[in-house]
């Protein structure tokens, strides 16, 4: 890989990471009476898949030791979900309750935004294959 090749990827994992932040910023700043931030959600983007990660397996691996695996992978699934909404409470300074309306509500907006844009290029390719 030469370093144009590496400038392009850089750029395009940047514009992505800001493309998938936009759903989260959207139901911050809803729900945040407009105080949320793109910075924010993108930390939050970033955070939180590492925060759920790490929280997943650090829980599965000690709670397997002493349950089930069925059992553990519930309780890391409990606890990792809550260190996800805690780190959304911490970002957006707001309690768990609107925590959790925020994922809610950034999925809801990101299953949206995705259907305007796969209604768009199902027309564009309609129109293409019209010519």
């Amino acid at each position: 890989m030469d370093l144009g090749q590496l400038i392009i990827a850089v750029i395009v994992l940047l514009v992505g990471w800001v493309i998938v932040s936009i759903p989260l910023w959207l139901a911050a700043k809803v729900l945040t009476e407009g105080r949320a931030t793109l910075g924010a959600a993108m930390l939050g983007m970033l955070l939180g898949g590492i925060v759920f990660v790490i929280v997943y397996a650090a829980t599965y691996l000690v709670t397997n030791i002493f349950t089930s695996s069925i059992i553990a992978v519930i309780v890391a699934s409990v606890l990792s979900f809550l260190a996800f909404l805690g780190l959304y409470k911490m970002l957006f300074n707001v309690g768990w309750l609107k925590a959790l309306a925020i994922a809610i509500l950034a999925v809801i907006f990101a299953v949206v935004i995705l259907f305007i844009i796969a209604a768009i290029l199902v027309a564009v390719g309609v129109a293409v294959l019209a010519l």
